[in-house]
C-alpha cells in the first residue's frame, strides 16, 4: 500500500521475530492497563512503553502518526464532549459554556487513552503480515467449542484479518478520490455536504467491489473452513517465554497497585 496507514512493514526486529500470538496477547494486556490508566501518572508510563518498543522494533515514528491521524476528529469530539459536559470546580465560565477542571482531566485522559490503544494496534499491524495475524487469531479460537455454533475458528480468522486489510486499502482509496475531486474542483471549505457525497458514494462503492472482489477470488480457490493448514509453523522460542514471564510481572503489578 501507498499508504503508511495501518499496513505491515517488513523488518528483522525483535518484535518482528516474535510469534503472533505473543503479540496479540501483548496487545490484549496493553488494551487492559490503558482502560485501566485513571491518572497521568499512569499515561506517561505508558507512552514510555510505547516509546521503547518503537525503538526496539527500529521503525519510523511517521507510521504511527499516519496510523492515528485519520482519527483526529473523533479525539476532537471525544475531548470536547469530556471538556463541555463534565461538572466539577469551573476553570472558566461564559454565558453558553461552562469548563470545569475535572472535564478537562477526564477529556484529556480518555482521549489519550484512546491515541494509545490505537497506536499499540498499529504497533501489531506493523510489526506483524497479516497472515501471521490470521494464524494467530486461529490458533487462539481454536480450542473454542465454536462448532457448535455453525462456525469454525478458521472463520473468525479468516472474518479478522480480512478486516485488517480493508482498514488501509479504505484509507488509501479515500485519499486517491480526495485527490481525484479536489482536481475536479470539489471545494470542501464552501460545499461540504457536496464533498460529502462526492467522497462517499464513490468510496462505499468501491469498497463493495473490492469485498465481492475477494469473495470470488475465495470461492473460486475452493475455500473451506475445516481440514486446513498453515503456511507459518509457528513455536514459542527463548524471546516469547520472556515476553510471556514479563507479561505475568505485568499483572501482578496491575493488581498490587
Amino acid at each position: 500500500m501507498d499508504s503508511l496507514f495501518m499496513s505491515f512493514v517488513p523488518g528483522d526486529s525483535i518484535i518482528h521475530r516474535l510469534d503472533p500470538r505473543t503479540k496479540i496477547l501483548g496487545l490484549m494486556l496493553a488494551s487492559i492497563c490503558i482502560f485501566y490508566a485513571s491518572s497521568f501518572e499512569w499515561i506517561a508510563l505508558i507512552a514510555l512503553v510505547f516509546v521503547i518498543l518503537i525503538l526496539v522494533c527500529k521503525l519510523p515514528l511517521k507510521h504511527f502518526v499516519h496510523s492515528a491521524r485519520p482519527m483526529i476528529l473523533f479525539f476532537v469530539i471525544l475531548f470536547l464532549m469530556q471538556l463541555l459536559f463534565t461538572e466539577g470546580k469551573p476553570i472558566f465560565s461564559s454565558k453558553w459554556i461552562t469548563i470545569s477542571y475535572e472535564g478537562l482531566v477526564l477529556g484529556t485522559i480518555l482521549t489519550l487513552r484512546f491515541i494509545f490503544l490505537l497506536l499499540f494496534a498499529a504497533l501489531l499491524t506493523t510489526t506483524t503480515s497479516p497472515s501471521k495475524i490470521t494464524a494467530g487469531i486461529e490458533k487462539f479460537l481454536r480450542p473454542l467449542p465454536l462448532k457448535y455454533m455453525g462456525i469454525s475458528s478458521h472463520d473468525l480468522a479468516m472474518m479478522m484479518s480480512m478486516s485488517i486489510y480493508f482498514v488501509p486499502m479504505m484509507y488509501d482509496n479515500f485519499r486517491n478520490l480526495k485527490d481525484a475531486q479536489l482536481s475536479r474542483g470539489l471545494n470542501i471549505k464552501k460545499d461540504p455536504v457536496k464533498a460529502i457525497i462526492a467522497l462517499s458514494v464513490p468510496l462505499v462503492s468501491i469498497s463493495v467491489r473490492a469485498a465481492e472482489d475477494v469473495a470470488l477470488a475465495i470461492e473460486s480457490r475452493c475455500y473451506k473452513s475445516t481440514g486446513r493448514t498453515s503456511v507459518h509453523m509457528m513455536g514459542l522460542k527463548k524471546n516469547d517465554y520472556i515476553c510471556l514471564f514479563l507479561y505475568i510481572l505485568l499483572i501482578l503489578f496491575c493488581i498490587a497497585y
